[in-house]
């Protein structure tokens, strides 16, 4: 009787959208995964996150769209709300990395050779003067 009952089981066609949401989820799950640790990386490997930050915005919206599809409205809206500004700020700190590369790289590569807590608290004061000045010599002032 139970080979029977297995055997309609495997007869049953399945849903396409329920084997596709699971597969969205993780996509999602781990480009988010990938954008939060390459953001935690150094120059330049943490201008990646913003790439993988889109790809996981571009998931985001396909999984709310096949979750209002089920009639779950509350949770589609929840995870857009939640989701789309988090992926943003990801994208902007990429971008204002790479618009700062230089100045970002040296405040970097002085904070990895500061041996002691006054050495870096120096590194992050050069580097705010040398934003400033990078900055008003980028708009020509």
């Amino acid at each position: 009787m139970s080979s029977e009952h297995d055997g309609e089981r495997q007869e049953r066609p399945q849903d396409p959208a329920t084997t596709r949401r699971p597969r969205t989820l993780t996509a999602l799950l781990l480009t988010m995964l990938a954008s939060w640790l390459l953001l935690l990386a150094p120059l330049p490997y943490s201008l990646a996150a913003g790439v993988t930050a889109l790809a996981a915005m571009v998931l985001l919206v396909l999984a709310a769209v096949q979750t209002f599809r089920q009639g779950r409205h509350l949770m589609a809206v929840l995870s857009l709300v939640v989701g789309v500004p988090a992926t943003l700020m990801i994208v902007t700190g990429s971008l204002l990395s790479l618009l700062f590369y230089g100045p970002m790289l040296d405040i970097q590569e002085c904070h990895a050779s500061a041996l002691t807590e006054h050495a870096r608290s120096s590194c992050t004061a050069d580097a705010q003067d040398s934003m400033a000045t990078w900055v008003s010599e980028l708009l020509g002032g």
